[in-house]
């Protein structure tokens, strides 16, 4: 049976919810994150995009490219509850919804959909009620797969929709750059092109044999994508080992306070899944990635779980604190929970609803 995945994926969802909330903001370029020149934007509205303002680029650099952009501080108590109403009307659809975000999710209808309706449809009427029912608008990506389907949402933002149908996959596929491949980040890319490799074309050209030597077990990934191959289910109610955030930056970081103002929405973001899943967890690890890529991570583990915000930014910077200032440049900061629980003190041994 070919499998009918959608893609959802909310449109600017931080800004966008700051837009709607403040009339004010309406049409004009919004950054969410901090305003102060080492501050760092967490999320973008498209008015702001047309300047090249990104989420993950310096205040600083974002200001200068766009003078009248507004600055609005993250409010991800609020980003928590609009995300637990659009699942609430994914749930109408289907119970396989594989969130992966606040902002984005999977849902597998394969097995759901009525007689004589069609994946497109519901993705139209899904996205048609989102707007209804909180004032916002998402995008959408229907194939069969999950690779693809992801491809697909990205295609036709803000507030479309676009399909690749089974006979369509491979040669959509073929027609991209390598860096367009979700999966395969800036310095994977640059591996591949190295290599000869810049385009969907390129990569099928290659033997698995050959991606597996250079890419390890990513190899396999790749040499699968590029035949639009992608066997993975939508997984509705995984059981969590861990829940973290990473940014990879614009431009490096280099000063102390770049790296706490850069830590915080990424610290608030993590949190906020974990209190959606109700979990709760018992160590903290630190990534960060040097401009020569090399990686490194710092952990601390709690005899009893962390239960608010403020203990978990409190570890973190203690294991940052060690680290500053960097002996170079740090290209990608991140942040993680493991060790989960249930808030009652169980433990996550069993599968996680939803919400």
């Amino acid at each position: 049976m070919v499998r009918k995945i959608i893609h959802l994926d909310m449109d600017a969802f931080y800004a966008s919810v700051e837009q709607r909330d403040d009339p004010t903001l309406r049409g004009r370029p919004v950054a969410v994150g901090g305003a102060r020149d080492r501050g760092v934007v967490a999320a973008a509205s498209y008015e702001a995009r047309q300047f090249g303002v990104r989420s993950a680029m310096p205040s600083s650099t974002a200001r200068r490219r766009c003078p009248e952009l507004v600055f609005v501080k993250p409010r991800f108590e609020v980003y928590r509850a609009v995300s637990q109403q659009v699942r609430a009307i994914m749930a109408d659809y289907t119970p396989l919804i594989e969130p992966l975000s606040l902002d984005e999710a999977y849902l597998d209808v394969t097995e759901q959909l009525p007689p004589h309706t069609t994946a497109t449809q519901w993705a139209r009427e899904i996205r048609a009620r989102i707007r209804t029912e909180t004032g916002l608008t998402a995008s959408a990506g229907i194939s069969y797969n999950k690779f693809l389907a992801k491809l697909a949402s990205d295609h036709r933002k803000p507030d479309g929709q676009f399909v690749i149908r089974p006979h369509e996959g491979p040669a959509f596929v073929e027609a991209l750059s390598v860096g367009q491949f979700h999966g395969i980040g800036p310095a994977t890319a640059a591996r591949l092109n190295a290599l000869g490799i810049f385009t969907g074309h390129d990569l099928r050209q290659q033997s698995e044999a050959f991606l597996r030597q250079h890419f390890g077990k990513a190899g396999g990934y790749y040499y699968a994508i590029a035949r639009a191959e992608d066997h993975r289910p939508v997984v509705p109610d995984r059981v969590r080992k861990s829940i973290g955030s990473e940014t990879t930056f614009f431009q490096s970081l280099t000063e102390p306070a770049e790296f706490y103002d850069s830590l915080a929405p990424l610290l608030a973001g993590v949190w906020a899944s974990a209190e959606r899943l109700g979990v709760v967890a018992r160590s903290v690890t630190l990534k960060m990635k040097y401009d020569d890529f090399r990686q490194i991570t710092r952990s601390r583990s709690a005899l009893s779980p962390l239960r608010t915000l403020a203990q978990f930014t409190q570890v973190s910077h203690e294991l940052l604190a060690p680290l500053l200032p960097p002996a170079q440049g740090v290209r990608l900061l991140g942040v993680a929970l493991s060790g989960l629980e249930g808030v009652g003190g169980g433990g996550v041994g069993q599968q996680l609803g939803l919400f």
